[in-house]
């Protein structure tokens, strides 16, 4: 179970956003949920929607701070890491910004275990939003779970095929909606470009700061990946 005051207040609605396009006229479908929750880079922030509540990145070791989307992890309200502390901490400066939330290997299990009935082999890891699916469809099953920017596509570490049957089923069982990105791309508008370049300038001269000055590169090396 996810320790989250947000999902303590029992939210009717949650905006699951991926990173693949997502259409303009949903951008009001994703601020008005109850909960928005997005992903590692989350890149479209600022234009398929403003809000982030609860920002979601994938094994914290391989994750550095600078590769996070600055806007997004400062208005996120909880920060969730998909993995053990103990399986390695992200860098100096990320502990600064934020207090995350540890997840462990739940999600992750709970994802293999319903893609199992697809086929999905074992050496397969599911995506951070199947992961993010899986707990919340166990956690959060009265809520209405709305899904925008998944296209399936990416990494060959990843059974996509097995992770779209899935969905697509969810969807036909009407456990979960999924919104097309059919229609005109969403784009940030200029505040929110402006306000985007802004904190990614001050972020890299923090990172720098702290990972390359206060803390060498090896240490900070260390940290990351351990031994």
């Amino acid at each position: 179970m996810i320790d989250s005051s947000l999902l303590a207040r029992n939210p009717k609605t949650l905006a699951i956003v991926g990173n693949g396009p997502v259409s303009q006229e949903n951008a009001a479908v994703i601020d008005e949920a109850d909960i928005v929750l997005r992903f590692n880079r989350a890149t479209s922030c600022g234009a398929a929607g403003k809000r982030v509540d609860i920002l979601m990145i994938n094994r914290a070791r391989v994750y550095m701070s600078k590769r996070i989307n600055p806007v997004a992890l400062h208005r996120a309200k909880e920060v969730w890491i998909n993995d053990i502390e103990e399986n390695g901490q992200v860098d100096w400066l990320f502990e600064h910004e934020c207090k995350p939330k540890y997840l462990g290997f739940g999600p992750l299990e709970k994802a293999r275990n319903h893609l199992e009935r697809y086929a999905a082999g074992p050496d397969f890891l599911p995506t951070t939003g199947i992961c993010a699916i899986a707990e919340l469809l166990d956690i959060k099953p009265e809520a209405e779970l709305r899904m925008f920017g998944f296209t399936h596509q990416g990494m060959h570490t990843h059974d996509l095929d097995a992770e779209r049957d899935w969905i697509n089923d969810l969807v036909k069982e009407g456990r979960l909606k999924k919104f097309d990105a059919s229609g005109v791309p969403a784009r940030r508008p200029f505040a929110e470009e402006a306000e985007f370049w802004l904190r990614l300038t001050e972020k890299r001269l923090k990172h720098y700061v702290q990972n390359k000055l206060i803390h060498s590169s090896a240490e900070t090396k260390k940290r990351i990946y351990g031994e």
